[in-house]
């Protein structure tokens, strides 16, 4: 089918599936009022595509069926074709603020990157099934999210805790997998669920060196969400809360079958452990846009604080707002170079190998993905350092009254008198506090700080990988050279 509307993608979530919200069964998510915001804004997302004005930037030619489907899932490989798909995940970026982390455009890509990455490793079965799924999704013009960690039975320890997702039966029309996987985010209004590695298995573990992915409605499958944090205020006093509570949850998987075709890797260790590893890096193009958004974002809101207060005349807010603009340029620079290096991965793939290499005489021998490491450390510096200047910009200013408030005839011409800035009235005024108060004070906010810290597993653990890169041995070796001449 062609690309979705709006109207379609809420129609497709009626689906009958197993959804928990505060203990209780929301048989209807379209129904539910706490999430009715983000499934509009999303809805919009779907109805963008056949806006003729944004239409060549959001979509392309299926290579399969010729109709026009999302580009998200465009296999880059040609210069034109890396720009097309940054742009598209830039026009969506900009269209949620950067603020939703987990669009069906960062599954999209890395469905994509897995296609790719098991076709490089030589795992042409699971390659094949991968770029079925791939075509199943986008053909279908689906919401995906995923579930990628196991559950915090014992964190002491990376092994695989029996809670986890593992295979508990073969039948002739699948495999049926019990267990526990999370966290996934806008699981409450996606279509489909993609479960697979974030972390390494070891030998042993095959029963949960596990890739596949099935419908959020599927038999035995629950998902328990956690309490939505729009609880029906004005969306003047919750302008972030109303429209972009994506929601996370708890997958239980209880006897899922998963059909064969629906199983990308099933106990292949040497698949399940590189598929991350050898991949163009789709992913994280997407990751560095929407992050670089977000940033610009945070920045944003922090110049029109300060305006607002005056803050913007006295050289220790035009310092560290002047930080945050430098550090949007280094993202932008990390933008570029995630291009450069996708595209260089691409051309590799398409020659028959598996990375790029440099000389080592006029570029390094190791060329690491700027944009992984980007999303491990980068940004989670550069958009809290962003929240904690906008925090400083507001002062106690994010404490304020309501919409209710302003629209009362007693006090509202009062706060019209007294409760205004340097060009700037009280309504506006406090339009953009409750804004600032939704970004860092609300649950919103404070999930927000949260998932940029922990977007990409935790700091040290990602930190160990890069340890292990060769990088790292290049960078001593230097110190080798220098010494032994």
């Amino acid at each position: 089918m062609p690309i979705k509307t709006g109207q379609q993608y809420i129609e497709s979530l009626r689906d009958g599936r197993t959804l928990y919200i505060d203990g209780k069964v929301v048989s209807d998510v379209t129904a539910y009022p706490p999430l009715q915001g983000v499934i509009a804004t999303i809805a919009g997302l779907y109805d963008d595509q056949h806006d003729p004005a944004l239409q060549k930037i959001l979509t392309y030619a299926s290579p399969s069926s010729g109709e026009l489907a999302s580009a998200t899932y465009l296999e880059a490989g040609t210069e034109p074709e890396f720009q097309h798909l940054a742009g598209c995940f830039h026009l969506r970026a900009k269209r949620t603020f950067g603020l939703m982390g987990r669009l069906t455009d960062f599954m999209s890509a890395f469905l994509v990157d897995t296609a790719v990455a098991l076709k490089a490793l030589g795992k042409h079965d699971a390659a094949a099934r991968a770029q079925g799924l791939v075509e199943l999704c986008r053909e279908n013009d689906v919401q995906v999210t995923h579930a990628l960690i196991d559950p915090q039975s014992d964190r002491s320890t990376l092994d695989a805790p029996s809670e986890a997702v593992r295979v508990i039966e073969r039948r002739g029309d699948g495999i049926v997998v019990s267990g526990c996987r999370l966290l996934s985010t806008l699981a409450p209004v996606a279509n489909e669920c993609y479960v697979g590695p974030y972390y390494p298995r070891r030998s042993g573990e095959e029963p949960f060196m596990l890739a596949f992915v099935v419908p959020m409605n599927a038999p035995g499958l629950s998902v328990i969400c956690r309490e939505s944090f729009y609880r029906g205020q004005d969306r003047f006093d919750r302008p972030l809360s109303s429209r972009f509570d994506e929601g996370d949850a708890i997958l239980m998987f209880d006897r899922v079958l998963v059909p064969h075709a629906r199983m990308i890797v099933d106990g292949d260790i040497e698949a399940y452990n590189g598929m991350l590893q050898a991949r163009p890096g789709y992913t994280p193009l997407q990751a560095t846009i929407r992050s670089t958004i977000k940033l610009r974002f945070l920045a944003g809101l922090a110049t029109a604080i300060a305006r607002a207060n005056g803050r913007d005349k006295l050289p220790r807010f035009q310092a560290a707002i002047g930080e945050l603009v430098a550090l949007i340029s280094v993202a932008e620079g990390i933008r570029a170079g995630a291009i450069a290096e996708g595209l260089g991965r691409a051309q590799a793939f398409a020659r028959g190998e598996v990375r790029i290499e440099g000389d080592g005489l006029t570029g390094p021998q190791t060329v690491g993905v700027c944009g992984g490491a980007a999303i491990n450390f980068f940004f989670p510096y550069a958009n809290t350092k962003a929240a904690d200047v906008l925090r400083l910009a507001a002062g106690s200013g994010v404490l304020a009254m309501s919409a209710a408030d302003y629209a009362n005839p007693d006090i509202g011409p009062l706060m019209d008198k007294w409760l205004v800035g340097p060009g700037i009235d009280a309504k506006r005024r406090l339009q953009l506090m409750k804004l600032a108060w939704d970004m860092t004070g609300t649950e919103f906010g404070s999930r927000a700080g949260l998932f940029v810290l922990q977007y990409s597993a935790t700091t040290e653990i990602n930190a160990q990988r890069w340890f292990r890169s060769g990088i790292t041995r290049e960078c001593e070796a230097l110190v080798d050279e220098l010494l032994n001449n």
